[in-house]
């Protein structure tokens, strides 16, 4: 047969009730004592009684703390070894390593503008009034007549195109009438030279120019068949044959 290893566990299980009642019968007169303690002594006048404790820590003597419920009082003092902070609106908070603040970026300064060239018209020239040749080393390859007002020069690409006398140049670009690139010359007493077909220009509108002066170079511009200057003498607004004159 079986034995309990707790010899003691049956003997303790029997008296399970009546342990249990003896001690709910101690806890209750050990708290029957203490509230007629408590009753007794708030009688005689040595103190609150329990129920007044309870009372003044839930607020109901009318505000006092528990502490005059009970019969001290302490104030609260500040501590003298603290002095007071003498300007109390005058605390600020300080960073022991504040940042330091970034330079504000500027634009760079816009790059300097190129000067510019102004040319100062020259005061008018007035020219000896005979006319040289406008093409060194040309021929004539068609003449002067009532259907070709001037006189064609032939000669080779890039050849020296000169002014015929001293004079102002009027005019240094292209003309829409056929001329192509042109180059005129006012020499003064109403004298003016036209020259026309050009492949480049060397001058420049009010610059003054003397005779013999490269003033272009012969090319084949605007309606042209061939390299070759197309040469115009004008006279008191006319076109007249240059040949009066060279």
């Amino acid at each position: 047969m079986h034995k309990s290893r707790w010899p003691m566990r049956r003997v303790a299980e029997s008296r399970l009730i009546p342990r249990t009642a003896a001690h709910l019968a101690v806890t209750g007169l050990l708290v029957v004592s203490i509230a007629a303690g408590v009753a007794a002594g708030a009688r005689a006048g040595e103190g609150p009684g329990f129920f007044d404790i309870i009372a003044v820590a839930r607020g109901a003597a009318g505000g006092d703390s528990i502490l005059e419920a009970v019969g001290s009082r302490y104030d609260l003092a500040p501590n003298p070894e603290v002095l007071p902070d003498p300007a109390p609106e005058r605390r600020t908070l300080a960073f022991a390593n504040e940042p330091t603040p970034l330079p504000t970026p500027v634009a760079p300064p816009p790059p300097p503008r190129p000067p510019v060239r102004v040319f100062v018209p020259a005061a008018p020239v007035v020219g000896t009034g005979q006319l040289a040749w406008p093409v060194p080393g040309g021929s004539i390859s068609r003449y002067y007549g009532s259907g070709h007002l001037g006189l064609d020069i032939a000669a080779p690409f890039g050849s020296r195109v000169v002014a015929s006398d001293d004079g102002t140049v009027i005019w240094a670009g292209w003309r829409n009438n056929g001329g192509g690139l042109v180059v005129a010359i006012d020499h003064g007493g109403g004298f003016v030279t036209d020259y026309n077909h050009l492949g480049s220009i060397s001058v420049a509108v009010g610059q003054a120019v003397t005779g013999g002066q490269q003033v272009a170079a012969v090319g084949c511009t605007g309606v042209c068949t061939g390299p070759h200057v197309h040469y115009s003498v004008i006279v008191d607004g006319v076109i007249v044959n240059p040949l009066r004159y060279l």
